[in-house]
């Protein structure tokens, strides 16, 4: 049986992407994969920790509890699986309302296995 995810871990502000400038280097030079309504783009970073940004655009999901839903399950997603990450960003860009937690949770994990 597998041990149950560490307790303790932060999701602090150096780990996430913010300003624009970050956004840019990653949607030029990131690698894409779709899965479903998500899309995820990695690139190795030289900032020595992993770091999330995260794109859920209006147009694509209207409510805005739903939008703040799928923002805490990546967040969640994300914080669990920091210890195993190398120094990469990623972008989480939803492109359908569509998307569940597990969506959501499986697309991370896929992407950001070492």
């Amino acid at each position: 049986m597998a041990d149950p995810p560490p307790t303790g871990y932060r999701f602090t502000r150096q780990q996430r992407l913010l300003a624009p400038r970050q956004f840019q280097d990653v949607f030029r030079r990131g690698r894409r994969r779709r899965r479903g309504g998500l899309e995820v783009i990695t690139l190795r970073n030289d900032a020595g920790l992993a770091r999330l940004g995260l794109v859920i655009p209006k147009r694509s999901v209207r409510h805005a509890v739903r939008r703040n839903a799928i923002r805490r399950w990546a967040r969640e997603s994300f914080r669990q699986r920091q210890h195993e990450l190398p120094a990469v960003d990623v972008i989480l860009r939803v492109h359908s309302a569509a998307v569940t937690h597990a969506d959501v949770d499986a697309a991370l994990a896929l992407e950001m296995v070492p």
